[in-house]
């Protein structure tokens, strides 16, 4: 069980979440499962140090104690979860997920549309280069 927090302003369209407690390593791309209704979302994981717990326990903000198994995570990412609620526990499940597969998934499911567009964009150029070279050898 995860507390999850709502992010920052600065935070709002980034590709991360925060975690306070993981063996990850730095800057990792995860997979975080909703166990409730099994919706999956793939992003990029920072770990909550004491400077971010400084500026971010700052009031009106619930603060994050260091105990406690908590993720700040973005608007996006918690709808893609099933719309599920911050300042509030939920069972989520957190993996690692730094393969190809796991890079991509993070980068068309990112909050920014560039960043979406970007990947679907490279992906169409390489089918294309793969049908041209193809139709070359024909």
């Amino acid at each position: 069980m995860y507390k999850v927090l709502a992010a920052t302003r600065e935070d709002m369209n980034e590709g991360w979440v925060w975690l306070s407690q993981h063996d990850f390593a730095p800057r990792s791309v995860v997979k975080i499962r909703n166990k409730s209704n099994k919706k999956v979302v793939y992003c990029e994981a920072l770990k909550i140090d004491d400077n971010f717990v400084k500026e971010y326990n700052q009031s009106p903000r619930m603060n994050i104690n260091n105990g406690d198994s908590t993720v700040v995570i973005n608007g996006w990412y918690r709808n893609r979860l099933g719309g599920i609620d911050t300042k509030q526990h939920h069972d989520l499940e957190i993996s690692e997920a730094n393969g190809f597969c796991g890079k991509f998934r993070a980068s068309v499911g990112h909050p920014q549309i560039v960043v979406r567009l970007a990947t679907w964009l490279a992906v169409i150029s390489a089918a294309l280069g793969v049908l041209g070279v193809c139709l070359a050898f024909k």
